[in-house]
Order: C-alpha cells, then structure tokens, then sequence
C-alpha cells in the first residue's frame, strides 16, 4: 500500500510540475490560452502517468541487470543475446563464443549492469513524449520535452542507484 501511494504522489508532483512547465515554454511563442491549457494538459497528464510506468520500468531492468556486467562495446547484443537466437544452433553457439571472447578481451572496461538500468526505460519515455508532442502539435517541442527527458534520466540513475544501496544495506 505504502509503495502505491508514494507512486501516486509521485505521478501528482510530475502532473503539476510539468503542465506548469509546458504552459510556460508554450507561451514564449502562443498567447491563445486553448494552445497552452491543451499543450500543458498533455505534458501534465502524460508525465503524470509515464512516472509510474517508468517506475515499474526501472524496477523490472533492475532485477534484470543487477548482478551483471556488459562489456562497453557489446551492451546492446549481451543484453538480447537470448530473444535473438532462441535456437541452439551453429550460429547461436558462434555468436555467443565471440560475446565472451570480447568480454574477456574487455576485462575491466564494463559497466555494471546497474548503470544499464534505467537506460531502456528512458528510451521509452522519450519515445513516448516526443510522440505525444507531435500528434498534439504542441508548438515549442523541444523547450516542452526536454526537462521531461533530462529529469526522468536523472530520476532513472538516482533510483536505480538506490535500490543498489537498499539491496547491499539488505545483503550485508
């Protein structure tokens, strides 16, 4: 119960802050209050709703990375190594021998998988907002979008580092 609460109070906050934001942003180039009470409604309720999915999001990828490690150069083919080749094949089994051969060849230059976390969940809001944007055609799209981008990474790193610590202060 307590964690649906402190998610809703979380999708309220990014409600008002963002539809104040996107009602400022859109007046610097519209004075018709139906442009900018339409434009702030959209950015109030979909920032208010993507929060608690981006939640879930970074909750999901986190018990998902956690414990591992992605060579630098190879994160994208590591992480869908297994959606990629569900077949135990030649080139499966290829595939897989240069994955580990670069990793071992990449010792000391991976990422924790912790760092990976909230990168999925930004690509989606970020999709998502841009998208909403432009089928609203809310007239400054970039000034409207980008705090929602930049802080929903910022808030994305800071969780997931969190839920790191919790899992440590747990373990020890």
């Amino acid at each position: 119960m307590f964690a649906f609460i402190r998610l809703t109070i979380s999708g309220v906050i990014a409600f008002v802050f963002y539809a104040t934001w996107a009602y400022f942003a859109n007046s610097l180039v519209s004075d018709d209050p139906d442009v900018l009470l339409k434009a702030a409604l959209v950015q109030g309720v979909y920032s208010g709703a993507i929060t608690l999915v981006f939640t879930f999001f970074l909750e999901y990828f986190y018990h998902h990375f956690k414990d591992k490690k992605y060579c630098l150069p190879f994160v994208v083919p590591t992480i869908f190594k297994p959606s990629i080749f569900s077949n135990d094949c030649a080139t499966s089994k290829t595939f897989e021998a240069s994955l580990k051969e670069v990793e071992r060849a990449c010792k000391g230059m991976c990422l924790p998988g912790t760092l990976l976390t909230p990168l999925p969940a930004i690509v989606v809001q970020a999709s998502f907002v841009i998208s909403i944007n432009i089928m609203f055609e809310t007239p400054n799209l970039w000034l409207t979008v980008a705090p929602s981008i930049f802080f929903s990474a910022v808030y994305g790193f800071v969780y997931s580092v969190s839920l790191n610590r919790k899992l440590r202060r747990v373990q020890a």
